[in-house]
């Protein structure tokens, strides 16, 4: 029951926002809520299939996501891609198959897998350029989802090349398509930016760190990140927009950031952690918490944390963290809609699997039923609750 109280305050969009920054809002469209049910893939739990009943749902999402109005975006959410070129074509196939054309692709990082600091052997400038065109090769299966290939916009995880955070001075072995938004804000549409800020802070579990950072720690990202919060400020506060900020590491005050299984990288292998593993940033979190984000930001995205996949809030912020696409051949769909003059707030996160399911290993498709996720802890909804959206 409480979690249908959360996701009716969702449907009704009852956060309050300073009516001098509504002009123009985008928004997330509350209608396309239910298709955060859908989860369309493998799902090892049993008990939870309902064919009928998803794919019943999935068209329906797609009629929606087809009859696009103007001032609309459809956004494709693809993350820790690790080089797993075959699971974004599958998520083309998919999003082809369901006749769902998307305006761009948000990829907020880990697009390849080079080893960082937490590993023993570090890449030398040779790897380092094979690790980059492995990237290079990624994004540019990446640029074929949207209608514009040049509207992929993309930041750097903590397993890309350093060579991808611009401030580190140091020349891009390759041309890497579509737009890094690292520590920037770039315009998406009229009166709508994305922020971004790429790396990922330290790791804690039990008050010991278990994940390095990279390229900064939490206490660097600090200082780091404050002429993209002065950008942020100047772009929603001076000119009125609603942003989207697209972070790699998520803020650490979002389950969507909590690592509570024993594998890391599995949303169904059971068991729980005695302490959870806290893979977020406190310096995120400020951003996030801050007015100028607080009463602007249609949505927070981010990756890093496979586990975390689903949705939470930070404040009044929506955070969405659309998991793995190598593991699990996760990704997310959400639709933007302008509302000029309206004091809106609220809106529907969208995440989905790719469906048929794959083997990592002999990367082979899997059939497997289809079937809704539940998960403690997070948004994430059952069929009963779908039942209860529908009627909704």
């Amino acid at each position: 029951e409480a979690q249908r109280a959360s996701d009716q305050t969702v449907l009704d969009g009852s956060s309050v926002r300073h009516p001098s920054w509504t002009r123009g809002r985008w928004l997330l469209c509350p209608a396309l809520l239910i298709l955060a049910v859908t989860l369309i893939g493998s799902m090892e739990a049993s008990g939870l299939s309902n064919t009928t009943t998803t794919t019943t749902t999935a068209a329906a999402t797609a009629a929606k996501l087809e009859s696009k109005e103007e001032d609309e975006i459809v956004a494709v959410v693809i993350s820790d891609t690790h080089d797993d070129i075959q699971g974004v074509e599958l998520i083309r196939s998919r999003l082809s198959k369901e006749r769902i054309t998307a305006d761009v692709v948000l990829c907020p990082g880990d697009i390849t897998t080079m080893p960082n600091k937490d590993h023993t052997k570090l890449p030398d400038a040779k790897e380092v350029k094979d690790f980059a065109l492995r990237a290079q090769k990624l994004v540019k299966r990446l640029s074929l989802i949207p209608s514009d290939p040049r509207r992929v916009y993309w930041i750097p995880g903590n397993h890309d090349p350093l060579s991808f955070f611009p401030e580190a001075n140091i020349k891009n072995p390759v041309d890497i398509p579509g737009v890094n938004v690292h520590g920037r804000v770039v315009e998406l549409a009229p009166q709508l930016v994305l922020g971004g800020f790429g790396g990922c802070s330290e790791a804690i579990e039990n008050g010991k760190e278990v994940w390095g950072a990279y390229p900064y720690r939490d206490k660097q990202i600090e200082d780091k990140i404050k002429p993209l919060a002065k950008a942020v400020e100047d772009a929603v506060k001076g000119k009125g927009c609603s942003m989207l900020l697209m972070t790699h590491s998520g803020p650490h005050l979002s389950s969507t950031t909590h690592v509570t299984g024993h594998d890391p990288n599995s949303l169904t292998a059971p068991g729980r952690r005695a302490h959870v593993i806290n893979s977020g940033s406190p310096a995120v979190s400020s951003l996030i918490t801050s007015e100028a984000v607080q009463n602007a930001c249609v949505l927070a995205l981010h990756g890093h944390t496979h586990q975390g996949m689903g949705q939470a809030r930070v404040g009044g912020v929506p955070v969405l963290n659309p998991g793995s696409t190598l593991h699990g051949g996760n990704f997310g769909i959400i639709k933007l809609r302008r509302r000029g003059g309206t004091p809106s707030g609220g809106g529907a996160l969208v995440r989905r699997r790719v469906s048929p399911s794959y083997d990592r290993a002999s990367r082979k498709q899997k059939l497997r039923p289809h079937a809704a996720l539940s998960k403690a802890g997070s948004n994430t909804m059952d069929m009963h609750q779908l039942k209860h959206l529908e009627e909704v």
